[in-house]
């Protein structure tokens, strides 16, 4: 349960506290609460765009039948299909890598780290 709530608010997979996004589409990198490092290793959240892929899928087909069943023309359901894609995709790019950093931390889980362990890396590394 506490997962779940903690995947609804956008919450840090390891300590389910910390906040993962800092702004509409601009993630942290590492978890103000925990320090735990959110992008495991590069191309980490290449796995969220076929969630992100199967819940565009999922959130368009509903209306892609209602257009059809209605007999809209093709502008039309075209247009329709191209605002609702422009509106959902913050919502799916979201919430695909918060759902794929927790389904990882259940699949593989790790604990959190020190922040000044953090800190003194970020500093050798620039």
């Amino acid at each position: 349960m506490k997962r779940l709530l903690a995947i609804l608010a956008q919450r840090c997979p390891v300590c389910l506290q910390g906040p993962v996004f800092r702004s509409l589409l601009a993630m942290y990198k590492s978890c103000p609460h925990c320090g735990v490092l959110y992008e495991r290793e590069h191309g980490y959240f290449l796995n969220a765009m076929f969630i992100g892929y199967a819940a565009g899928f999922l959130l368009l087909v509903p209306s892609a039948f209602y257009l059809f069943w209605i007999n809209a023309s093709i502008p039309f359901f075209a247009v329709i299909i191209i605002l609702e894609t422009l509106l959902l995709w913050p919502l799916i790019f979201r919430y695909s890598r918060v759902l794929w950093m927790h389904m990882d931390q259940v699949l593989d889980p790790r604990g959190g780290e020190d922040r000044e362990t953090r800190r003194q890396e970020d500093k050798k590394i620039g």
